[in-house]
């Protein structure tokens, strides 16, 4: 009958439009590949704000120089994470702060953008962060970063985010993020409340088969 007929269009309706509703919501799984080589040492980088402290005030004061500055741009993919000397004076480190820094008060975080130069089949990004053992309020007690990339520079797709676990035995850690993605550009966004001590972003390539 019409009616029968109706009644079926509707529920056959009802139940695609669930289908379609519940695949649109489910976010892309992303299969880790396995880790090949390190392709970001001797890398391009850019950066936001690292920290102006100020000696009298402790806090950001844009006339005084980078507290634990990016020694001659390179310092985050020279390919070296831990520090000569268990200090959080070592050149290794380049010290973000979001108390008071503009570029975090504006947009919620730090951020570190980098450049393959070409694009790259990538397995695994690593950021290397200081833990509480340094001490003087350095930590990676909620420390969390979102991985993003992108082919063009432009248009930015997240991997998602993931929080470091701090340490007080031992002076780094890694907030990794396994990936199996093509890209030319990496960029991570730093969220702590408080000093976020970087001292490499390594990305690898997707190994040989």
């Amino acid at each position: 009958s019409v009616e029968e007929s109706t009644e079926v269009s509707e529920e056959e309706s009802t139940e695609v439009s669930e289908e379609v509703s519940e695949e649109e919501s489910q976010e892309p799984v992303i299969e880790p590949a396995e880790v090949g080589e390190v392709i970001s040492v001797g890398k391009t980088y850019t950066l936001s704000n690292l920290f102006r402290q100020s000696p009298e005030t402790w806090g950001w004061d844009e006339n005084c120089d980078v507290a634990y500055p990016d020694e001659d741009g390179v310092t985050l993919t020279d390919g070296v994470k831990l520090p000569a000397e268990e200090s959080y004076q070592d050149a290794v480190w380049a010290g973000f702060n979001g108390n008071g820094t503009p570029d975090y008060t504006e947009n919620g975080y730090s951020w570190i953008r980098l450049d393959l130069g070409e694009k790259k089949d990538i397995s695994l990004i690593e950021l290397t962060v200081g833990t509480s053992k340094l001490g003087s309020g350095i930590g990676a007690a909620n420390f969390t970063v979102e991985f993003l990339v992108s082919e063009d520079g432009e248009t930015w797709t997240s991997l998602g985010t993931e929080v470091a676990v701090d340490s007080t035995d031992v002076i780094t850690t890694d907030i990794a993020k396994a990936t199996n993605v093509s890209a030319q550009y990496v960029e991570v966004h730093l969220v702590r409340s408080g000093w976020m001590f970087v001292s490499e972003l390594t990305v690898y390539d997707v190994a040989a088969e």
